[in-house]
């Protein structure tokens, strides 16, 4: 009797086996290539003569279109019913139009090619994670995503030292044809992915009824957090390049620093298997808000080039925590055939939205008043949000059990 369920369960490790390593190896050229350029995109507008006002005009524009463009994508996924579809047309034409930003070189030109180039970059990561967790949870390990995208932030930390070498050498724009060779590279190789599941149908948006989203009070109110939270973030990460080149740091530095937050990362996804299996999702994005306090803490008190360096260690147990939470809340509260929706709105709130206001307040406030107060402002708002949407949460719970006990 005892031999049956073995014999049952090894086709089952087989194919989790098989998932588990597809998906470390996606993730880890995904990320590889995406540390190629996206770490340094602020060096390049620079590059171009942009201010930091202008810079963060830019990145706030590009955080409007991620706002429009990742629930699209995330609408066409669940309606075609392919991730990896939807995902692999995204990296076609995210690879084609980051050429044109060679060609670019008024503020005007730059904030459209950007734009688009933006339209469709902005959605590859929920799309690659909605996939991989759905996957995973089809082969039988629900909190095995960390150590799956684990992978990916190896794969990003080797790409950005050699990549800010290369850049110190030569120039930001110098490596824009490699970039989008290796993102061509990718989606030819997802051509031929699989993960055991069969197709499913395509459904009408009637059919999807995306309503739902916005009817759902716990997403309505944890998209309020993620978004004060996220406001200071999105700004003093932005800008961070530009502080080490302030202090008298190199390019190379800039690839070091995305090195070490990437590592720093890693050993959180490594970690937060054991994490989900004792602590709720939106938990763990809580206390995440008190490492970027920690985070915008030593941004401001850093007097070199290399302490801002070892700062960006604090990456790890600040947005490493935050996606990780984020993602498996999301999981947790999203009707099962509109996941992607979900994802991609939350994260069009958190890097979109938030992004908008982070990034020009942060552009003014470096221009007006310096590095230092955009620190210390970010500190106060990461901080206030979190508590009040403890008592929101507490609340929140409260009269749920006092409506359960009246019925």
């Amino acid at each position: 009797m005892n031999q049956v369920p073995s014999v049952e369960r090894e086709p089952a490790a087989v194919e989790l086996r098989r998932v588990k390593i597809v998906f470390a190896a996606l993730y880890f050229f995904f990320m590889l290539a995406r540390a190629v350029f996206g770490p340094f995109i602020t060096l390049y507008l620079e590059e171009k003569g942009l201010s930091p006002e202008q810079i963060g005009l830019i990145t706030g524009i590009n955080s409007f279109i991620i706002i429009i463009s990742q629930p699209v994508w995330g609408i066409v996924a669940d309606r075609i019913r392919s991730m990896k579809k939807t995902l692999i047309l995204c990296m076609i034409c995210q690879a084609v139009f980051a050429l044109s930003l060679l060609f670019a070189n008024e503020i005007f030109l730059i904030a459209i090619a950007f734009m688009i180039y933006t339209s469709f970059s902005s959605s590859e990561g929920p799309l690659m994670d909605t996939w991989a967790l759905t996957s995973l949870k089809n082969a039988g390990d629900p909190n095995g995503m960390g150590r799956v995208k684990m992978w990916g932030c190896i794969g990003f930390s080797v790409s950005s030292v050699v990549s800010g070498v290369f850049i110190s050498r030569y120039s930001t724009g110098a490596i824009i044809p490699i970039f989008s060779g290796l993102l061509l590279a990718i989606a030819l190789v997802l051509l031929f992915v699989k993960t055991g599941s069969a197709p499913a149908k395509a459904v009408t948006l009637k059919e999807m009824q995306i309503g739902r989203v916005f009817r759902d009070k716990k997403f309505l109110i944890f998209l309020c957090y993620v978004f004060f939270m996220q406001l200071a973030h999105r700004g003093s990460f932005t800008f961070y390049p530009l502080l080490i080149k302030q202090l008298g740091g190199d390019t190379s530095l800039v690839g070091y620093a995305s090195a070490l937050m990437f590592v720093s990362e890693a050993v959180i996804m490594f970690l937060s298997k054991r994490m989900l299996k004792k602590t709720k999702p939106e938990i763990l994005v809580m206390i995440s808000s008190f490492a970027f306090v920690l985070w915008h803490f030593f941004f401001s008190i850093c007097q070199t080039p290399g302490q801002v360096v070892l700062a960006c260690l604090m990456d790890g147990p600040s947005f490493a925590l935050f996606t990780i939470g984020t993602l498996y809340y999301m999981d947790s509260i999203a009707p099962p055939d509109i996941r992607t929706t979900y994802q991609t709105v939350a994260y069009s709130i958190y890097f979109g939205l938030s992004g908008i206001v982070g990034n020009m307040a942060s552009g003014w406030l470096i221009e007006n008043l310096g590095y230092r107060p955009m620190y210390w402002i970010g500190m106060t708002v990461t901080l206030t949000s979190t508590i009040v949407f403890f008592f929101v949460r507490r609340v929140a719970g409260a009269k749920a059990a006092g409506a359960t006990l009246e019925k």
